[in-house]
């Protein structure tokens, strides 16, 4: 049996050999299309080339030409497609693109080689978003060669097949989306190539306001939402995440639970469309109704895989939809049921340790956040710790595990009451400004060697500091017992807490310096253009300098003076 990946390329210099590597076990041939427009080349298809002669795969290389001129990128993504597909030999022809990783490449040959179907689909797992569609992936050679099977639109491209062609669904392995860094250029790029293909399509005016949507454009996204779902050919899936959409964008609350039950009614098997409603009726601070929607969505079994949109997400039938069941049983006061249903997955591993003020839009977004980028979000116990005349955040903590400090404005006695209400083995100390990487408990948990029982404190980079540092305080349930059951002194009430911690972790000879291998993303004024906000005023104000550096030199006396800066 002869595989072909049939791949399209822009320039990809730094990352085609990557890319090949990964899917090296899986593939014979690589059938290589180059679509970049007017722009001037690299060094991708000679360094795919010569990496071909080295792992003995044969290489077919052809140009695809835009049909439009003067554009920068490729202008028809379906087109480019077929051209490396009709380059293929091999009995079976897959794709991939060049910013994706195979999890098992010796798999696919294996699942290709026992396959009675014409054309199969596998999971793409799109790293960050908690969505793990199914794509049309390999197709047989005399399939394509027959015209029976050939891909069509501009962007987002559909392997459209004959009647009578079978479909089959693999489990494994999976496509891994490893996207660089260019989501605005990649939307600016697809919103050209739409705007040339607009009419009387449905599917394109479903692409173009997923675009804007994507790019936070509220009023192009509505404008094009709209009007996609007047077309009453829109086919159901991108009817259902129109709606969706239109309801997290929608400034009213009548208007966002019009489209939620819209949605419902496309697919009332699925639970997308609960969540969004239970979560109207939260923002409506409709406790009973939020509940029931709750309710009905817990009560929804994970459908067949014929059954689900392309926007199927599959948190909703595990911890986001146990987390969403909770929070409105918080509202609705039914406390000890919420945390049955939270602990649905088991004992928590890691405690984030959530201090927030004044900030209640920026808190939620940020425990969104840390939840749907983790490996296993089941396994993490967020704490929120708000303080007591902070009205909008505790309105906002009633749906979570909260607790409230008695109105000292210190994030350190925030920080300190939720390290005494956590639950795991691993605290993370977070603020609002911090984004993880994904899958960033996996890499905590790695770095010490999945034993948390020890004492130890990790330490990540913030991409600024070269310092010692550390920028977030990470430590096992054995360093905070060490510590005297405090995350950090409370003599102290915003800064120079983290000298002291950082000093004496160094001292004992505890920390695991992963500050090379993890990164975390620190949105602080005073490292970017983050907002200088009263909270961040108020925690860094002179006098909270003086008296953190008087405490942490009476409290440190064997610390050289570069901690006291």
């Amino acid at each position: 049996m002869r595989i072909s990946l049939c791949v399209i390329c822009g320039n990809e210099a730094g990352i085609i050999e990557r890319f090949l590597d990964s899917f090296s076990g899986a593939f014979d041939e690589l059938s290589l299309v180059r679509a970049i427009g007017t722009t001037e080349p690299d060094a991708t298809v000679e360094l795919a080339d010569a990496w071909c002669v080295r792992n003995g795969k044969d290489f077919v290389f052809a140009e695809y030409k835009n049909e439009h001129d003067g554009l920068p990128h490729v202008d028809n993504f379906g087109a480019a497609r077929n051209l490396a597909f009709s380059g293929g030999t091999g009995d079976w022809l897959f794709w991939a693109d060049c910013d994706d990783m195979l999890d098992d490449a010796a798999k696919l040959r294996a699942v290709l080689g026992d396959a009675k179907s014409d054309l199969l689909r596998f999971p793409y797992d799109v790293v960050g978003t908690n969505k793990r569609p199914m794509r049309e992936r390999a197709i047989r050679r005399d399939l394509f060669t027959s015209g029976r099977g050939r891909w069509q639109f501009a962007v987002h491209e559909n392997l459209r097949v004959a009647v009578g062609v079978t479909i089959g669904d693999a489990s494994e392995p999976v496509w891994i989306h490893q996207p660089k860094i260019v989501a605005q250029t990649n939307r600016a790029r697809n919103k050209a190539i739409l705007s040339r293909t607009l009419a009387h399509t449905s599917a394109n005016y479903f692409y173009v306001h997923q675009e804007w949507f994507c790019e936070g454009n509220k009023r192009n996204a509505e404008r094009f939402g709209r009007l996609a779902l007047e077309f009453p050919d829109l086919e159901p899936s991108f009817r259902y995440e129109t709606n969706l959409n239109l309801c997290r964008l929608a400034s009213d609350p009548d208007d966002a639970l019009r489209h939620g039950l819209a949605a419902h009614g496309v697919f009332p098997w699925c639970r997308e469309a609960l969540a969004m409603i239970a979560l109207t009726f939260i923002d409506r601070n409709d406790a009973e109704r939020a509940l029931f929607y709750a309710r009905r969505l817990d009560a929804t079994p994970i459908p067949a895989p014929e059954m689900r949109p392309w926007t199927h997400e599959p948190k909703w039938y595990g911890w986001a939809g146990n987390d969403l069941l909770a929070r409105c049983l918080r509202i609705a006061g039914k406390h000890d049921e919420a945390v049955s249903v939270q602990r649905r997955g088991g004992k928590p591993v890691i405690s984030l340790l959530h201090a927030t003020r004044g900030r209640p839009a920026q808190a939620a977004h940020t425990r969104n956040q840390w939840l749907n980028l983790a490996s296993e979000p089941e396994k993490i116990h967020h704490i929120m710790a708000v303080d007591a005349d902070d009205a909008p955040s505790l309105r906002l903590a009633k749906q979570f595990e909260h607790v409230v400090c008695a109105g000292t404005q210190s994030c350190v006695a925030a920080w300190n009451m939720a390290a005494d209400h956590a639950i795991g083995d691993l605290f993370v100390q977070l603020s609002d400004d911090w984004i993880p990487v994904p899958g960033w408990d996996a890499k905590l948990l790695a770095e010490l060697g999945g034993d948390t029982s020890q004492e130890a404190v990790v330490a990540i980079s913030d991409g600024h500091r070269t310092d010692d540092l550390l920028c977030m305080a990470i430590c096992t349930r054995a360093r905070w017992e060490k510590q005297g059951r405090e995350l950090f002194s409370p003599e102290y009430e915003s800064v120079f807490s983290d000298n002291e911690f950082s000093h004496r972790a160094w001292r004992d000879g505890v920390v695991i310096d992963a500050r090379k291998r993890i990164e975390f993303v620190h949105l602080h004024p005073a490292f970017n253009s983050a907002p200088n906000d009263p909270t961040y005023v108020h925690t860094n104000s002179s006098a909270r300098y003086r008296n953190g550096k008087a405490t942490f030199l009476r409290r440190n006396p064997d610390a050289n003076k570069s901690w006291s800066t």
